[in-house]
């Protein structure tokens, strides 16, 4: 078997332009997607982005370098999450396996169909952690051509801290932040020099981002020539016709041209990170040619070599995968993502209820579970299907979907990678709307470790039939609160405008409308429920779940079937804010019973009006009145006020299909 201290002896076959042609390589954000985008759009040069999955197969099967192409290795890289962003049909892929003896002939076929599908004569790949590779590609592919993108540590420090992925992922993060990204940029960046150093120096080019967004023209042309390719215009002007910019949109979802980016280390950074940096990765600061930013880090010198003894026993003691979303909170690798080819068991579960029921406090406990996360609210499924954008009409999913999806504000929030989602349905083709959303919410499973991944959307209370319809093996879990202390919350909301706010009863008597707009949730999600059955329906009471969280979290593991973890109730643990001007949500508050209590905060005559109007659900629901005798008045403008809140514009008469039999898995 070769070993990387011998290289595979290459032929003039083998010496001949091939694919992989290229690989771009370089810490996490350093700008290697801006990079990879300028080369990607010569007209002869395709380039994949992070798919990652080259060196993984052989190294956790432990099969040497370059082993013989077997069933099982193929199944490994076709299993593997990201290999899917190159986007090809599994009969390419399949097709490629069996022209193929060897692994490097395999993965070959693989980027010649990358090339193909592209209509370029010419493949490489944008992962930046394979410049942790650099011999095992050398002797895969020994006339590949590497591209090494450095950025100045400290502003990929400032980066990574605001991304929250990769290094921000360890432990140690949470106290020393600065001196993580200093360690895992030195480890990058010089192990991208020494890997380099063994390759013929024809084959390998150093590039600064601080000098390709300060001169593209000139850096792509240069790169051009290193590659044999003939110089592009269109390369620095690839975001021509595609930049979209938006109010909190990041520089690489909104295509920007190259700058000079949004962050300076010179400005940004404290003296005290700046000497903590320069302790822990001065000498790669050196060895690229970046000036130090303190003259002395005498000061840091023993936090710093704490976090080197740190460095050793979690991350160098413990290898990382190359995927930021395989370095968890321990410092220690992940489990393996679960095959996207498996029966996925997502969307896992629909969180819904009122608004202003304590719905993100549950969700919080749920997503404290080891196995489950829940993604932020997302208000577009139904929305997007119903209304079929990006759908046909038979209910398919088109390459439309992706796109319409990107530019929707509320998607932003699951943090997905564009160019992952993008290849979600290809150009041309169509995949069901129902498979569409379930990988969604399995690549968001996968970017927080989790296999299970649910939905906390209150407004899809009036959406279960549709959702039911879709993933039949779902489950939805109904939270409700005592709807006067909903109204407290109502009354006191800055959003009421959007919600119970917009309808033209308002301003008439807003407590009545707050009673009509909680009773037309709750009514639909307990009638929904009802058909749906205890195997797929649960409640949680509001009151019940602060006065006794663990009960209520055990009782919620026991419908969903999974096991109950202590961390559920704990969810708060390291993230609590003592800031008394913030609310109980952006505080991240243990479990408290809530700052409202009808009993005390609630006039008497708004008590009564609200009884007024749905006392009845009050009894349906156990929950006591106050309000022993309500004058006929009363109930009479209470039957005006239903009466015209039906008929508002803004009221939609949401009621379940008088023939709708939920589905089952």
């Amino acid at each position: 078997m070769t070993s990387l201290d011998t290289k595979i002896n290459p032929s003039h076959e083998q010496t001949r332009r091939r694919n992989p042609y290229l690989f771009v390589v370089g810490c996490q954000r350093s700008g290697t997607t801006l990079l990879q985008r300028m080369l990607d759009h010569h007209p002869e040069l395709a380039v994949g982005y992070d798919s990652q999955f080259i060196p993984r197969p052989i190294k956790r099967l432990a099969v040497g370098v370059d082993p013989p192409l077997t069933p099982r290795l193929v199944d490994r890289v076709v299993g593997f999450a990201r290999f899917a962003r190159l986007g090809l049909p599994e009969a390419a892929v399949r097709a490629a396996a069996d022209r193929s003896e060897t692994y490097a002939e395999f993965v070959c076929g693989v980027y010649e169909a990358f090339a193909q599908q592209h209509g370029k004569p010419f493949a490489g790949e944008k992962s930046p952690g394979y410049c942790r590779h650099l011999p095992h590609l050398n002797a895969l592919f020994p006339w590949a051509r590497i591209i090494h993108l450095v950025r100045d540590g400290r502003d990929v420090a400032l980066s990574i801290m605001d991304w929250g992925k990769g290094a921000a992922k360890l432990e140690l993060f949470e106290r020393e932040p600065v001196a993580v990204c200093a360690l895992w940029w030195r480890r990058d960046v010089l192990a991208g020099r020494d890997g380099a150093a063994g390759i013929d120096s024809g084959l390998t080019r150093v590039v600064r981002y601080e000098t390709m967004v300060e001169d593209p023209v000139a850096t792509m042309r240069d790169l051009a020539a290193f590659l044999g390719l003939p110089d592009a215009p269109e390369m620095a002007a690839f975001h021509e016709g595609k930049t979209r910019v938006k109010p909190g949109r990041s520089a690489k979802a909104a295509w920007l041209p190259p700058t000079q980016g949004l962050r300076d280390w010179r400005s940004q950074m404290s003296e005290r990170d700046l000497a903590l940096f320069d302790a822990l990765a001065g000498d790669a600061l050196d060895a690229f040619g970046y000036p130090r930013g303190v003259a002395d880090c005498s000061s840091v010198a023993v936090e710093a070599e704490a976090c080197r003894q740190w460095w050793r026993e979690h991350v160098e003691a413990t290898p990382l995968g190359d995927d930021d979303d395989e370095t968890p909170a321990t410092g220690r690798a992940a489990r393996v993502a679960p095959s996207p080819t498996r029966t996925s068991r997502n969307p896992f579960v629909f969180i819904v209820g009122c608004p202003r029921s304590g719905t993100t406090l549950l969700k919080r406990m749920a997503d404290a579970h080891p196995d489950l996360a829940i993604t932020p609210e997302t208000h577009w499924i139904p929305r997007f299907f119903r209304k079929r954008v990006g759908v046909t009409p038979e209910g398919l999913a088109t390459s439309e979907l992706p796109e319409r999806l990107l530019e929707y504000p509320k998607f932003a929030n699951l943090r997905l990678e564009p160019e992952d989602v993008r290849a979600l349905v290809p150009a041309g083709a169509t995949m069901p709307y129902a498979e569409f959303v379930t990988r969604i919410f399995d690549g968001f499973g996968r970017r927080h470790g989790k296999s299970l991944v649910g939905d906390k959307t209150p407004g899809y209370v009036q959406s279960m039939p549709l959702l039911n319809e879709q993933w039949p093996q779902a489950k939805f879990v109904h939270l409700i609160r005592d709807g006067r202390d909903v109204c407290l919350s109502v009354l006191d909301w800055d959003r009421a405008h959007r919600t119970a706010g917009r309808y033209g009863t308002w301003e008439r008597d807003r407590v009545s409308t707050a009673a009509l707009w909680w009773e037309r949730f709750v009514r639909l999600g307990r009638e929904a429920g009802e058909r749906l059955g205890p195997d797929l329906y649960h409640e949680v009471r509001y009151e019940s779940l602060v006065t006794d969280p663990e009960a209520a979290m055990r009782s919620l593991c026991g419908f969903l079937g999974i096991p109950f973890d202590d961390a559920m109730v704990s969810f708060h643990v390291g993230k609590t804010k003592d800031d008394p001007t913030l609310s109980a949500k952006r505080a991240w508050r243990p479990v408290t019973a809530g700052i409202r209590d009808w009993r005390t905060d609630m006039a008497s005559d708004d008590v009564v009006a609200f009884e007024a109007i749905v006392g009845d659900l009050l009894d349906e629901l156990d929950l006591p009145r106050a309000a022993a005798d309500i004058p006929s008045s009363r109930l009479e403008h209470a039957a005006a006020m239903r009466d015209a809140f039906k008929k508002d514009p803004h009221f939609k008469e949401r009621s379940l299909p008088a023939h709708w039999t939920p589905r089952r898995s």
